[in-house]
């Protein structure tokens, strides 16, 4: 896989506001998550939501895949879709990889804004920090947020507990230039929030810091979403 380094995007890394709050566990020592489900209509996809708060979030990156191509095509208007490593523009492949299933589609920002199916949508900053607000604010709702254990994330880190059912994933990113980067070191999600003419608002999570971030990248990045309800 191509690697680039997370230091060619421009970050603008922002705190969140900071609450505390606590969640139970199951009978197998497990958090005690009430999941629903959500099959989109438009491709049979079915993905677990789960109530954080006042609000409904799927609790996978999406993976709605109309078309794909390949990580040197970048556009800042046309909307574009990625796999994880893949280079192709066959959809069949594309969702054959492992890395669909698993980390979802990384979309540039035009294909962000109209991805999320009817009832959902693509979050806004504000929303992403009111889910950060609940989970205990931006020094620690990244532990509370990411999947625990070492399935995904590169690293062993006690501290990340996934309390909340959000389990966001290290999917990485595509960058312009036909790179792919991040797989098990970060995560990151658009907002519905542009920045200005050539950039949008992020969201990062990576395996070694414990908060949640936000920054502004150029729209032709492809990064993951996460839809929530309206």
């Amino acid at each position: 896989m191509k690697k680039h380094k997370l230091a060619m995007i421009p970050l603008i890394m922002l705190a969140l506001i900071t609450v505390t709050i606590g969640c139970g566990k199951d009978d197998e020592g497990e958090n005690n998550i009430d999941y629903e489900s959500y099959t989109d209509p438009r491709d049979g996809e079915t993905y677990k939501t789960v109530k954080i708060g006042d609000q409904v979030w799927m609790a996978e990156n999406l993976r709605y895949l109309p078309e794909v191509v390949g990580p040197d095509s970048g556009s800042q208007t046309i909307p574009l879709y990625y796999v994880l490593t893949y280079e192709g523009n066959s959809v069949a492949e594309a969702k054959a990889s492992p890395y669909f299933e698993t980390y979802g589609v990384l979309y540039n920002w035009a294909a962000a804004r109209i991805a999320c199916p009817t009832g959902w949508h693509l979050p806004t900053e504000a929303e992403w920090m009111q889910l950060a607000e609940y989970a205990g604010g931006a020094d620690l709702a990244g532990n509370k947020l990411k999947e625990s254990g070492t399935d995904h994330w590169g690293v062993i880190n006690d501290e990340i507990t996934d309390e909340l059912g959000f389990t966001a994933l290290p999917g990485g990113c595509c960058l312009t230039g036909g790179l792919f980067d991040g797989l098990e070191n970060f995560g990151t999600w658009w907002t519905n929030t542009g920045f200005d003419a050539a950039q949008a608002t992020y969201i990062l999570m990576t395996h070694n810091v414990a908060g949640v971030y936000k920054g502004q990248s150029i729209k032709e990045h492809g990064f993951s979403i996460r839809c929530v309800k309206d």
